[in-house]
């Protein structure tokens, strides 16, 4: 069974318990849900990535936008900077992946990069 399908079955399961506690009344759940939700998207991020056995560019993105609602959620600082630093840290995983892919098709075939022209 794939990570990220074992992640989601836990997450909703998790949810499922805490709604069945807090609609009996033994324990109030929607205060630590509404602060805590975005770990289940760093969590697939993560087991989606660990299911693919290597780090992706979509993963990455996935888990940046999830610590970045995090640190929204729990007020680690203002929404300004977390919001500006969620597109620092973006641009800068795509930069490092289109380097990376253009040093794969450096050391790849000469036909596949850009400007060589076809004898």
């Amino acid at each position: 069974m794939k990570p990220s399908t074992v992640w989601i079955a836990t997450v909703l399961l998790a949810l499922g318990v805490c709604g069945i506690l807090d609609a009996a009344g033994i324990v109030d759940t929607s205060q630590t849900i509404a602060q805590w939700w975005p770990i289940a998207i760093v969590g697939w991020a993560v087991a989606a990535m660990i299911g693919e056995r290597r780090i992706t560019l979509g993963g990455v993105i996935c888990a940046a936008i999830g610590i970045t609602l995090l640190a929204d959620a729990q007020s680690w600082a203002s929404g300004a900077v977390v919001w500006s630093a969620l597109a620092i840290t973006l641009g800068l995983a795509i930069l490092v992946d289109a380097s990376l892919r253009r040093g794969d098709r450096r050391n790849g075939d000469a036909s596949t990069t850009l400007g060589s022209s076809a004898s």
